[in-house]
């Protein structure tokens, strides 16, 4: 795996960043900041990479993935690759491998690949709370967050907690931020 680090992507990540104090602990990055920073990655890797789907990984309720711990992951494929790229973004840090093509867990979404436009981590969380995250998030302040973004029609955003209590899902349209029926 090759690593891509430079202090312009920690000032670019900082620049869209969270976080009261404003001190380096404080970076967070939502999927739509780091969305910006893994295009450019993949527009080096070829020259019509498709975002295939976005996994992200110990995210918070506010949909943002601390400097801490996290991870976003965006998986892109292209007409003259035999492999997919995937892009690790974390407030710190910005990665690249290749692997041969796979779908995400638990989904066969053959050639299909999401759009330019989706509906930010931020307000999927806040649309999670609204539809009954919120008790969760009072409840268990250790919850754990995973998110995973599939070109379903319409593309949607699988977000899964886990607590002490269990585990609870809600999948939300992609193109509206409208939390769909279970």
């Amino acid at each position: 795996m090759r690593r891509l680090w430079a202090p312009a992507l920690v000032a670019a990540l900082a620049g869209c960043a969270s976080g009261g104090r404003g001190g380096g602990d404080d970076l967070r990055v939502s999927a739509g900041d780091a969305a910006r920073e893994a295009w450019t990655v993949a527009r080096t890797w070829a020259e019509d990479p498709a975002l295939r789907y976005v996994e992200g990984e110990g995210v918070t309720w506010e949909g943002t993935v601390p400097s801490e711990g996290g991870t976003w992951r965006f998986i892109y494929g292209a007409p003259e690759r035999p492999e997919q790229l995937v892009v690790t973004v974390t407030p710190r840090t910005l990665e690249r491998a290749t692997r041969p093509p796979q779908s995400p867990p638990g989904f066969a979404v053959g050639d299909a690949s999401l759009g330019g436009e989706w509906v930010d981590s931020r307000a999927v969380l806040a649309a999670v709370r609204a539809a009954g995250g919120e008790a969760l998030r009072s409840g268990d302040g250790g919850a754990a967050i995973s998110m995973l973004l599939v070109p379903l029609r319409p593309p949607q955003w699988v977000v899964r907690v886990v607590t002490e209590a269990g585990e609870r899902r809600w999948r939300v349209n992609a193109e509206t931020g409208e939390v769909l029926p279970s």
